[in-house]
């Protein structure tokens, strides 16, 4: 050690001595390289983080990220066009729909369903509900034109809100985007362009700031990304996925798409080829597009597709006003210095001061912690709200719960039986068959089952009124999910008028029997085989053990209806006498009196299904049963 140190001083002597000058000129050298290594560190630095985080820099962040100033023209431009749209929308309901007569008179229905937290929104007499239905497309007009912007705003959102409140029975997923879109114009600036109040401002001289911070423009971007995301997550299941439903029976029926589909392919495999193009086209879709109109590179690519995807549902299912409200949405994913440029937008901007390059140098918008707070909370709430139906037991696609505000849209074909048992106390037990409700209500009766409960206690209540005394209210109810076999989806056992609205989940609904216990191609085979002697397949399962009792109603179109027994162990009881159905035979019914099929306490669940000569509505009819094709009918 001692070696070592000693030979550290040696040749730290033997080094030559600089002289002063020298020395001098190495150090300021020095200090300047290090001077210009701190520099470009500094640099380099501020330029990882401006490519990182544009916009973001300083002690602002990204507050100023938010705040900075943007062109309102793309904003201005939807919410001219949003407010035609709203106009047209509800102009159409009350002309040409006749949404008034049907939902909002004094007798008919006999009543209206609402949502559990808006249970009591009043009923105004139908005079009232069309100056109602008025006001909004006013407010909806002034909107259009940013003709007293902010009061337009809150008007057209409390208006239509409420509308949509006394009747839930109308809700729809593109409601409510309309209302949150609405809440959103409420917030934010989109009358700084394109608009009389902006028009006003520069007549009166009134120096005005004519951008408008970027965050206004982002939580509208947000709110469309969403509505396309969470649709395409919804879009994530078997049935979607994996058996192209309900995509195969929907586009399958549309005639131009079939012969297309059948020049291509060999006619047997139509069905699948359709499905399966539109299921997994749609999910893709819905999924990639949000991130295509974001991108510069694929947005061009993302607005064609958008056009063909609304333009295909327009003319498909006439879904109203929402295809044309989402084409719109396009121009807010363009830049605002590149939509400036176009020269008919151009022609409108209203350039009051300096171009927007130059006012984000001069300044920067502010925005207030209450603000940020509503911002951050509103956000978290379209994020989380959508997957509350994990907190529910069961499949949301079969017990409906968490289905709502939740952007699932068009998931799913359904088909629904619905038989409504009263017995008054100390009486008999009847069914119910004076429905005074509108279609509207019944086909969303039939898919919801907090409607389901809302109506049979509102016919509990009716009964106690008329006699006095309460009655108990059952319901006999199936239901076919995209294809498969009727199932129960209400334990008939349950008297509804007992039952807590207010529960959490509703436990009276039954769980969807398993699809191992069937083959979809074999029943396919069956209504083939149907439709050649001229016969039409409804097929029906059943847990072990179960009975279901039903009629054939004589004097209608059904005369020749036989039950098929396709898998497990099905008997069929008329009168006293019950008979074995061998899997793969026939039994004739007779019409009128009642019959009951019942299955084995072993084993799987059992299907049978019942081959009639008449339509489906004519068959639910015959069997006193309630379906949107009866419902059509009757």
């Amino acid at each position: 050690m001692d070696r070592q140190r000693s030979s550290v001083r040696l040749r730290n002597t033997a080094e030559p001595t600089q002289d002063i000058v020298t020395s001098s000129r190495n150090n300021k050298f020095k200090k300047t390289r290090s001077g210009d290594a701190k520099e470009q560190g500094f640099t380099c630095s501020s330029n990882m983080k401006k490519r990182l985080l544009p916009g973001l820099g300083g002690s602002e962040g990204w507050r100023a990220m938010l705040t900075k100033p943007v062109d309102p023209l793309t904003l201005a431009v939807f919410r001219f066009l949003f407010g035609i749209f709203m106009v047209v929308h509800i102009v159409r309901a009350v002309l040409v729909q006749d949404v008034i007569e049907a939902n909002f008179q004094e007798f008919f229905p006999e009543m209206n369903f609402h949502y559990y937290f808006a249970m009591n929104p009043g009923k105004p007499t139908v005079q009232v509900t069309r100056a109602i239905f008025w006001a909004c497309a006013v407010s909806a007009g002034l909107l259009s034109v940013g003709f007293l912007y902010r009061l337009a705003s809150l008007s057209f959102l409390l208006l239509f809100t409420y509308i949509n409140l006394m009747e839930k029975a109308r809700y729809n997923n593109h409601y409510y985007l309309y209302i949150l879109v609405s809440f959103l114009f409420l917030i934010t600036d989109c009358h700084k362009s394109l608009s009389i109040d902006s028009v006003l401002a520069s007549w009166r001289s009134k120096k005005t700031e004519n951008t408008i911070p970027t965050w206004q423009l982002y939580i509208f971007r947000f709110q469309i990304f969403v509505c396309y995301f969470y649709g395409g997550i919804a879009k994530m299941n078997y049935d979607w996925v994996i058996r192209g439903e309900p995509c195969k029976t929907w586009f399958y029926r549309v005639e131009p798409i079939r012969q297309l589909a059948e020049t291509v392919v060999p006619a047997d495999y139509a069905s699948n080829v359709i499905g399966h193009f539109f299921s997994l086209g749609g999910l893709i879709f819905d999924l990639l597009i949000g991130f295509m109109l974001i991108s510069k590179t694929f947005r061009p690519m993302g607005f064609l597709l958008t056009f063909g995807f609304h333009l295909t549902n327009h003319f498909v299912f006439k879904i109203g006003t929402f295809p044309w409200v989402m084409m719109a949405t396009n121009i807010i994913f363009i830049k605002p210095e590149t939509a400036s440029k176009v020269p008919v937008l151009k022609r409108f901007a209203i350039a009051a001061g300096p171009s927007t390059s130059k006012v984000e140098k001069k300044t920067h918008h502010k925005v207030s912690r209450p603000l940020l707070v509503l911002l951050l909370l509103y956000v978290t709430v379209q994020c989380l709200v959508p997957f509350r139906h994990w907190l529910y037991p069961g499949d949301v696609n079969w017990t409906m719960e968490g289905h709502q505000f939740s952007w699932r849209m068009m998931l799913n074909e359904e088909d629904v039986l619905l038989r409504t048992l009263i017995r008054p106390h100390g009486g008999a037990e009847i069914v119910h068959t004076s429905y005074q409700i509108n279609a509207r209500q019944v086909k969303r009766m039939l898919t919801d089952p907090e409607l389901i409960l809302q109506y049979a206690q509102h016919l509990g209540r009716g009964q106690l009124q008329t006699t006095g005394s309460p009655a108990s209210v059952r319901v006999d109810m199936w239901r076919s999910l995209n294809n498969r076999p009727f199932q129960r989806w209400v334990d008939p056992t349950v008297d509804l008028t007992t039952a807590d609205y207010w529960a959490f989940n509703y436990d009276w609904l039954e769980p969807r029997l398993p699809d191992a216990v069937f083959d979809f191609s074999e029943l396919n085979r069956i209504r083939a085989e149907a439709k050649d002697h001229g016969k039409m397949a409804s097929f029906f399962m059943d847990k072990p053990g179960g009975v279901f009792k039903t009629t054939l109603q004589p004097g209608g179109p059904c005369s020749n209806v036989t039950l098929l027994a396709v898998s497990g162990d099905v008997s069929v009881q008329i009168n006293k006498v019950v008979t074995p159905v061998p899997v793969g035979t026939e039994l004739a019914l007779p019409t009128g009196g009642f019959h009951r099929v019942r299955t084995g306490r072993d084993g799987p669940a059992s299907v049978w299904a019942y081959l009639h000569d008449c339509s489906s509505g004519h068959f639910h009819g015959a069997m006193m049963m309630v379906s949107l094709d009866s419902w059509e009918l009757f």
